[in-house]
């Protein structure tokens, strides 16, 4: 990847869109649907009104992370998105989390929808025209419009390069949707960039940063943990631990001195430092990772070693940014 990748550029200077249709779709259904997904995540789900959303992590009983989601509140639905590939096994944990007193049903909204990410600073506005509407929503709220004679939602999501947007698009109305925002000047992100450009502003991703190695409070995920709500799986351990302050690792950004592979561990005098979970050759900042840096060696300045690579690594603070070089 270049600097004059023109996905690259267009994220962060004007519009670019990414295919979502690998994330999990799942509309939740019933009276007790959002107590459901209250008792069974971290953040306060029985508060959400009419169009607004939150994020949220499935956690297991010690407080490890199952996924990340996004929740969104419809009127006669809850809609939960997942990580990639990771519907089928979410579906299956809130299936058998179903109790037979709970009038709850689950949906595989994968099936009807289809998902495209929407970033930039000019994603707000190019979505206002094709739409006819402003988009004025909080983060993650939730709303519908109609683009190109398609009936989607759109949801605003934490952003890459400015406002950024997701479109639940049915999927027969996908092509047409997706031909309009590339006659409006979107560039396509390949994986590759996205990747980059998620490193960047320290976003985890599934598999990597987000897993059962890890509880949320280390991923920095305070804004999908709410510490006054009701008992949930894996509170126990996670309130302890933020009531004590004190965590093992915690996710960190690296400065490196030359590009590495991911996974690797990291080292300071010899010893065990942490985890490499990201790595990536950014076009403004040059070789950067994600790691879970151990408390002892977290603070920004601090260097690593990266075992094996003959690499150095500069702690930093998420997001990365000029003023850190």
């Amino acid at each position: 990847m270049s600097v004059q990748d023109s996905g690259y550029i267009s994220a962060l200077e004007r519009i670019a869109i990414a295919d979502e249709r690998a994330a999990g779709r799942i509309f939740m259904r019933g009276r007790d649907r959002a107590a459901l997904l209250h008792r069974l995540s971290t953040n306060d789900i029985e508060r959400l009104k009419l169009g607004e959303g939150t994020l949220t992590v499935l956690t297991t009983p010690i407080g490890r992370i199952i996924d990340l989601l996004t929740v969104h509140a419809l009127d006669d639905a809850l809609l939960i998105v997942t990580s990639p590939d990771q519907g089928p096994p979410v579906f299956g944990h809130l299936r058998r989390n179903i109790f037979f007193n709970d009038q709850v049903t689950l949906e595989a909204a994968g099936r009807t929808h289809a998902q495209i990410a929407v970033y930039g600073p000019q994603a707000a506005r190019i979505l206002a025209e094709l739409t006819g509407t402003e988009i004025h929503l909080p983060l993650h709220g939730i709303t519908t419009a109609t683009l190109t004679g398609v009936c989607l939602m759109i949801a605003r999501r934490k952003p890459i390069g400015g406002d950024s947007f997701t479109l639940y698009i049915p999927v027969d109305g996908y092509d047409a949707v997706h031909a309009a925002l590339l006659a409006a000047g979107a560039a396509t992100l390949a994986a590759a960039t996205l990747d980059a450009l998620r490193v960047e502003h320290g976003y985890g991703a599934f598999g990597r940063e987000l897993s059962q190695e890890y509880i949320p409070l280390e991923t920095g995920l305070l804004d999908a943990v709410s510490f006054t709500k009701g008992c949930y799986v894996g509170q126990e351990i996670i309130a302890r631990m933020e009531s004590r302050g004190r965590l093992a690792k915690r996710l960190c950004g690296l400065r490196l001195s030359t590009s590495v592979a991911a996974p690797a561990k990291l080292l300071v005098d010899g010893k065990d430092a942490g985890d490499l979970t990201s790595a990536v050759v950014s076009p403004r900042f040059g070789p950067i990772a994600l790691a879970y840096v151990r408390t002892a060696h977290a603070e920004p300045g601090a260097m690593v070693n990266v075992a094996g690579s003959g690499a150095t690594g500069k702690v930093v603070d998420l997001p990365f940014t000029d003023e850190q070089l």
